[in-house]
């Protein structure tokens, strides 16, 4: 049987939802490094040619909206993070998928990045990273698993997200906390097929490359 393009990238998007879940409560010990699919060179490559080929989703495809519901599910999984030490650990293995699928989807001019609910997405990438540091070992044996370098690369991404107007506003700019959840989550009724909800991010600026 031969697939269709669409039906191939209907399936890819079964598996990235079936990851992206599995990776919001995904805590790797220090033996997962190298040996298990999620946290090795395998992972990572997988991420790549997904994002690779999930990029070539175009808007009047009946598959976009999908898979901009699933950058909003990884924003959102990014913003549950506790402040209490107490409440667990903090989700540092979907910090580094989202940051490796996120980077792949801007190289390949993914629409789906560009709208509002990845624009968030992106915001929710450099929240988390000014309110954690993410594990050292999942940074060594993920992330840089693949050859590439997170402090090398950590750089290129904020200056990829200042060019599309989305900064994290510095503490003595930030509104109250309640005006601030308000804002980062203003949930409305998008022109998207079976109207998708999309996350509007009041804190950029018009997007301009």
């Amino acid at each position: 049987m031969i697939y269709e393009p669409l039906d191939g990238q209907e399936r890819l998007l079964d598996i990235l939802q079936n990851y992206f879940h599995n990776a919001t409560t995904y805590y790797p010990d220090a033996t997962d490094v190298g040996s298990t699919t999620y946290f090795s060179r395998v992972g990572i490559n997988f991420i790549r040619k997904s994002a690779i080929a999930v990029a070539e989703v175009k808007p009047t495809s009946p598959l976009f909206s999908r898979h901009v519901n699933l950058l909003q599910s990884l924003a959102l999984g990014l913003r549950d993070v506790s402040d209490d030490p107490e409440a667990g650990p903090s989700p540092d293995y979907l910090f580094f998928v989202s940051l490796a699928y996120v980077q792949w989807l801007l190289l390949h001019k993914s629409d789906a990045i560009t709208t509002e609910t990845g624009r968030d997405l992106i915001l929710a990438i450099l929240q988390y990273r000014e309110r954690v540091i993410p594990r050292k070992d999942i940074e060594d044996g993920f992330y840089n698993s693949y050859g590439w370098v997170f402090d090398e690369d950590w750089p290129d991404f904020v200056h990829r997200a200042r060019k599309l107007g989305i900064v994290v506003p510095s503490p003595d700019e930030r509104p109250p906390a309640e005006l601030l959840l308000l804002e980062c989550a203003d949930i409305k009724e998008a022109d998207h097929p079976a109207g998708d909800a999309v996350i509007s991010v009041l804190h950029g600026h018009d997007a301009s490359t």
